[in-house]
């Protein structure tokens, strides 16, 4: 996962493909912003004007050339891999069945999708978010507890300024997705054309292997591709 947001971006606007289409929906197979992530970011390249339904976010600049990966070298650790695309409806449930929800095959009335997306980039899931926090010390009762072990909450709300977007679609509206939102928790009721938060996430290569450092922010991994005999 990114350390940081690379701006405020719809979900999916249709403007963005044409400019005379405001439709929108929840298949991310067609969304906008996975395009963008699987394009001009995976390839970091390009300036590219982003549009929004919102007018304080109406049009947003990206300069792939800083954002987006930087050379074939690093393009070449990514996996393309299956994302799964189950949604659901309902909060107040635990991390392990979000998890099954999304690996599972429910969604929208009328949606035709495939619940399995093939690709390189895409966003964390809601079952990622609400693994990320302690749960040693988190419980249902300790919302702020879960909250501040969480180590997502600061990049995706940048330090509780911002709403942040999830792969993982709310499976009763064609048009929402769930989000993390400024205050830590999720959100279920977010029109996907809105500009939220994006940290762009994706699974290493396994022909990888660490090279140097311990993993702390001092001291990253750094990796590279195994030597084969």
């Amino acid at each position: 996962m990114r350390n940081n947001t690379i701006g405020k971006l719809a979900w999916d606007y249709d403007k963005n493909d044409n400019s005379s289409l405001n439709t929108y929906d929840n298949n991310w197979h067609t969304a906008t912003l996975q395009k963008l992530l699987n394009n001009s970011y995976y390839n970091g390249t390009g300036t590219i004007t982003y549009y929004n339904s919102d007018s304080a976010n109406g049009s947003v600049s990206l300069n792939m050339n800083n954002i987006g990966i930087k050379n074939t070298a690093t393009r070449n650790m990514i996996s393309e891999t299956n994302w799964y695309l189950g949604g659901l409806d309902t909060s107040g449930i635990y991390s392990n069945q979000i998890y099954q929800y999304e690996r599972g095959t429910q969604k929208c009335n009328g949606c035709t999708y495939e619940t399995i997306w093939k690709g390189n980039i895409a966003l964390p899931y809601l079952s990622d978010y609400s693994y990320s926090s302690d749960f040693s010390i988190c419980t249902d009762t300790s919302g702020d507890v879960c909250r501040d072990t969480n180590w997502m909450y600061p990049i995706m709300t940048a330090d509780g300024t911002q709403h942040s977007w999830l792969l993982t679609p709310f499976s009763s509206y064609s048009n929402f997705a769930w989000s993390v939102y400024s205050g830590g928790g999720v959100s279920i009721g977010n029109d996907v054309t809105y500009a939220f938060g994006v940290a762009p996430v994706l699974y290493l290569s396994s022909e990888l292997e660490i090279e140097s450092g311990n993993g702390t922010s001092d001291n990253p991994y750094k990796l590279s591709a195994k030597q084969l005999i």
